[in-house]
């Protein structure tokens, strides 16, 4: 379970900012998850509103960013292009100033930190902790000539690994590559413990969907299979079933070699979208049969549903963590309430599997949901008006009355703040203009 995230200079957020998922009050009704040796309670869930621009968006790609430095810096950051990290832009010489990112984490039961910092050149600074009896015990330290210093604890190829260390590339990332078996069990973490839903990655994400069906289609009553065809049905889209085709073998040569000439000829820097491993057509039932129709032709929200069914049930299954960008984006407030509520539940979230995600829904917050969501829950991300740089801060900075008061109310009344100034001379002068035109 993940337990906090910092990140400083990274797109709009310019200062150092954290997001803590520890429990601040204990609610036996949510799906709250005790770490091994006590002392830490982790939430299952955690909102983060504000207004469009405001940065939330961007909480959730450093998140992605962080976790992309580790599975990709040392097999496909080119060796000599630096670090390919987005710095705050909006003041003078943005590239003199270093961008840090951290996580702490339960790694089988145990608490771990990880960090690092990097400029536009190299990797300054990482670091590997971990707590075995709540004190800190070093794995390694690196510095900025690449010097790496390891604790007692950690065993292996040390050596060997640091001699394959490049300035831009993570030791994490190196040591996984040469399957180190302690290291090799944190970049594990990132790489199937944290999931990321956006835009960029719908295909992906389909393609896992159609994989959890196919797995298990063979075996009809699967409790996987009767899962995804279960979520498709529970969202009353109209879908009766998914008609998949496996991939052509030509295409994906194509593709695969279309990417490896623009990455030779543009560096490791270029993305190449992936085009989807099945074809996939959604069926429909009527009175007078089955008809599958592309999925180009289905709603926005038909294809937002498919694509999070496959990672949310992964997620749901295995006790990892799934972060959702926009999560309310085409999908109705009944669905969006329910699955959080299938990560608020106790009796369905029973790995320890946790939901960050940012929202407009303040619907979430309001009285007529079924899903509760408690003021550790909730976040929120303002901007400076001087700077234009993001501020993230939790609902627990202000007095908050759990159940007793409506937290949809207060903050659209901006209670919370979070929410947009709209300047009501402004539309009149609009109004006027238009109506002058």
């Amino acid at each position: 379970m993940l337990l906090r995230f910092q990140v400083t200079n990274h797109a709009s957020l310019r200062d150092e900012q954290d997001l803590s998922l520890i429990a601040a009050d204990r609610h036996p009704e949510r799906a709250e998850r005790e770490l091994a040796g006590g002392g830490h309670r982790a939430v299952p869930v955690v909102a983060i509103y504000g207004t469009n621009a405001s940065g939330k968006s961007n909480v959730i790609d450093a998140i992605h960013w962080m976790r992309q430095a580790v599975l990709s810096s040392f097999r496909r950051w080119d060796p000599t292009g630096g670090v390919p990290r987005r710095p705050f832009a909006l003041r003078r010489d943005p590239a003199s100033w270093p961008t840090s990112f951290s996580m702490d984490f339960a790694l089988n039961g145990v608490r771990h930190e990880f960090g690092f910092t990097v400029d536009d050149k190299q990797v300054t600074e990482e670091w590997l902790y971990y707590y075995p009896e709540r004190k800190a015990n070093r794995l390694y330290e690196r510095k900025a000539d690449s010097s790496v210093v390891f604790g007692r604890s950690l065993t292996g190829r040390k050596k060997i690994i640091s001699e394959l260390l490049r300035p831009n590339s993570l030791y994490l990332s190196v040591a996984a590559a040469q399957g180190h078996p302690q290291l090799s069990e944190v970049y594990r973490w990132f790489q199937s413990g944290l999931r990321l839903a956006t835009d960029e990655n719908f295909r992906t994400r389909l393609d896992h969907t159609v994989r959890l069906l196919l797995d298990h289609r063979e075996q009809a009553e699967s409790a996987e299979s009767e899962s995804v065809m279960g979520l498709l049905r529970f969202a009353d889209l109209g879908v009766s079933g998914l008609e998949i085709e496996e991939p052509d073998e030509s295409v994906m040569d194509d593709y695969r070699r279309l990417t490896q000439v623009m990455r030779d000829a543009l560096g490791g820097r270029v993305r190449v979208e992936a085009p989807g491993l099945h074809s996939v057509r959604v069926e429909h039932s009527t009175a007078e049969g089955v008809f599958p129709l592309d999925l180009g032709e289905e709603s926005s929200g038909t294809r937002t549903w498919l694509g999070l069914m496959g990672p949310v049930l992964a997620t749901l299954t295995q006790g990892s963590v799934l972060c959702v960008d926009e999560l309310d984006a085409r999908l109705h407030p009944y669905l969006v309430d329910s699955l959080v509520g299938m990560f608020q539940s106790p009796e369905v979230n029973r790995k320890g599997a946790q939901l960050i995600f940012s929202t407009h829904e303040a619907a979430l917050l309001g009285r007529n949901v079924r899903t509760e969501l408690f003021r550790d829950q909730v976040w929120f991300t303002e901007k400076d008006p001087g700077t234009l740089a993001t501020r993230l801060f939790p609902m627990t900075e202000f007095h908050v009355r759990d159940s007793l008061e409506n937290l949809e109310k207060r903050y659209l009344a901006g209670r919370y703040g979070a929410v947009p100034y709209l300047d009501d001379d402004l539309m009149g002068e609009i109004a006027e203009a238009v109506g002058g035109a």
